[in-house]
């Protein structure tokens, strides 16, 4: 039997599954193997999803499965697209009409199919679009387009908006994720913008590939350049090259190129960048300021009065400027999400838990329990961080390992803790992406910051946000620290941010010092190993008394909980079990 859904047009014999692992033959049908089940249901903002020009601040009720049709290097939602049988039992089965109550019970204007690929839940998300549209509600989804010309024929009438991921132009682009053609994305962007589906384009610049991202850039600005495209910095998460990763200031740049043919580009996963802003395309000034709001998220924090500039110019959205924004809860909004699954797979593959049984149980629990939420509150400190290992530990029936943990990260973080109780405290300034992106100073990293001897400065901040806010020259210089930490994630180069307050006049002892700590991926934040990012902080902050020999440690760590010595592991790796996906494109996984 051949699937007809995506241009992979996968022959299934019978008793096996497709590319996608999401459809079977049996009896002589192709099926949906998890149909009308659901793993995230819950409230956000459209920005999060991410769509800027539609229903600016609107309330959506986002929903997802499990998998993907591509494999793309770097995918932010790659922990849940290739593990069929880890969250498969974790799926809760709804019909549509259950969904649509949610939506309106929650005063949604609509529902939003993202963090996974719809194509993938194809029968299930039909059902849902027809449904909340013959309620009244509004449907869109986050896709990479590869669906056949028959099945968007089908979704056509019941979809109000797409983002669709674009790799680039060339078919070899497309078959580096596991697509043979680039075209039939490209001739789905024709239909549905044609058709008038509001269409805005995602593409990801990583060093290297500006050539065919510019490429497809051109092409869909040949369709409207009135389209929006959002440009993805690439962020090296899973096993990806860390060299992929472009610097902000290059991303800046070719975010310029981009402009000379669309009239509205965005930067994404670029804390502090000005260029997630929408500008006039007119006299250039900002109509609708943002800010990041975690991995490929912005919100809204200024506006022109319905959406209308100064000299007069109206920003072409599509449907009305919500009057407030809805701020999502903990870890939700987006793909925020996937931060929250990385952390639970990262702490189980440092307590060994290899079996699908075990890891399904898991996220069963984890699901079920709504933990994502508890999660979000004891990620924020040491003492409660060692909480959820034991809790993990227990659910997977690996009590030791995770004592073993604990007591590897308390000796050394009381250790540190013992010694730095009469010191002197460094007033330590934590920012993200760049040196105007300051973390919220309720996080784990400035709990670090605290441990680690320091005061933090990112106490001072005006308000709140998330991962953080965006801060002025002139907020930075009243925080004046003595050390800059960078963030494992959303990171720069030192030399870069030294430039950037170089460029910005930013004074700051800290700046003018040249004392600038970089912290490694997964150091600081979420992963076991930020008891690794602790000893970075007293080495840096304490250089008199703390001289940790940082190579040793991190082999110390990686032989009992990695099985692997430092010096063999990439260092960009999450550390994440090989996913059964790699097995022959027929197996039932």
């Amino acid at each position: 039997m051949r699937c007809e859904i995506c241009e992979h047009t996968c022959e299934i014999p019978e008793g096996k599954a497709g590319r996608c692992r999401m459809y079977i033959t049996s009896d002589g049908t192709i099926t949906e193997r998890f149909a009308g089940s659901y793993l995230v249901r819950y409230p956000i903002s459209i920005e999060t999803m991410p769509l800027l020009h539609f229903y600016p601040r609107g309330k959506f009720l986002q929903v997802s499965t499990i998998r993907c049709n591509f494999s793309c290097t770097g995918c932010v939602s790659e922990v849940l697209t290739r593990a069929t049988k880890k969250f498969g039992p974790a799926l809760t089965k709804l019909t549509p009409d259950e969904i649509v109550d949610r939506a309106e019970a929650e005063h949604c204007l609509g529902i939003m199919f993202c963090l996974n690929e719809p194509a993938v839940s194809f029968g299930t998300f039909l059902d849902l679009a027809e449904t909340a549209h013959s309620r009244g509600l509004l449907v869109g989804c986050s896709t990479n387009g590869y669906f056949t010309e028959s099945a968007l024929r089908r979704l056509l009438p019941f979809i109000d908006a797409v983002n669709i991921e674009l790799n680039g132009r060339s078919d070899e682009e497309d078959q580096a994720c596991g697509a043979e053609h680039a075209e039939p994305v490209f001739r789905n962007i024709r239909t549905l913008f044609m058709n008038g589906v509001h269409v805005e384009v995602a593409v990801m610049h990583m060093n290297g590939n500006e050539e065919e991202v510019l490429a497809a850039c051109q092409e869909i600005a040949g369709i409207s350049p009135a389209i929006p495209i959002q440009v993805m910095r690439f962020i090296p998460l899973g096993s990806a090259d860390l060299s992929l990763e472009p610097s902000i200031h290059q991303s800046e740049r070719f975010c310029d190129t981009i402009r000379n043919y669309s009239s509205f580009v965005y930067l994404f996963n670029s804390p502090g960048s000005p260029y997630l802003n929408t500008l006039c395309p007119h006299c250039g000034e900002p109509v609708i300021t943002r800010e990041m709001l975690g991995p490929m998220g912005a919100r809204i924090i200024g506006l022109q009065p319905l959406g209308v500039c100064a000299c007069g110019y109206h920003l072409p959205v599509t449907g009305s400027i919500a009057s407030g924004s809805f701020l999502e809860e903990g870890m939700m909004g987006g793909y925020r999400p996937t931060r929250a699954f990385e952390i639970i797979q990262a702490i189980l593959t440092c307590l060994d838990v290899t079996d699908d049984t075990a890891c399904a149980r898991v996220w069963l629990d984890f699901m079920q329990s709504n933990y994502i939420n508890e999660l979000h509150k004891k990620i924020q400190t040491i003492d409660s961080y060692y909480e959820i290992v034991t809790y993990l530990a227990g659910l997977t029936g690996r009590e030791a390992k995770g004592a073993e943990l604990i007591e590897h990260m308390q000796a050394r973080a009381g250790f540190i803790q013992d010694h730095v109780s009469a010191l002197p405290k460094p007033r330590v300034y934590y920012m993200m992406g760049t040196p105007f992106f300051a973390l919220n100073e309720g996080r784990f990293e400035t709990r670090l910051v605290e441990a680690a001897g320091g005061f933090s400065v990112n106490r001072d901040l005006p308000r709140m946000g998330k991962p953080g806010i965006t801060v002025t020259p002139a907020d930075l210089e009243r925080m004046d620290p003595d050390i800059i930490v960078i963030s494992g994630l959303f990171s720069s180069p030192p030399e870069e941010v030294m430039a950037f307050c170089r460029e910005h006049g930013v004074c700051t002892r800290a700046a003018d010092a040249g004392k600038i700590v970089s912290m490694p991926p997964s150091w600081d934040f979420g992963n076991p190993r930020w008891i690794l990012g602790l000893m970075v902080l007293a080495n840096a902050l304490h250089p008199e008394v703390f001289q940790f020999d940082l190579d040793a440690e991190a082999d110390t760590f990686y032989r009992k909980f990695y099985g692997m010595p430092f010096v063999d592991a990439q260092p960009n790796r999450s550390f994440f079990r090989p996913d059964p996906g790699a097995a022959g494109p027929n197996e039932l996984i």
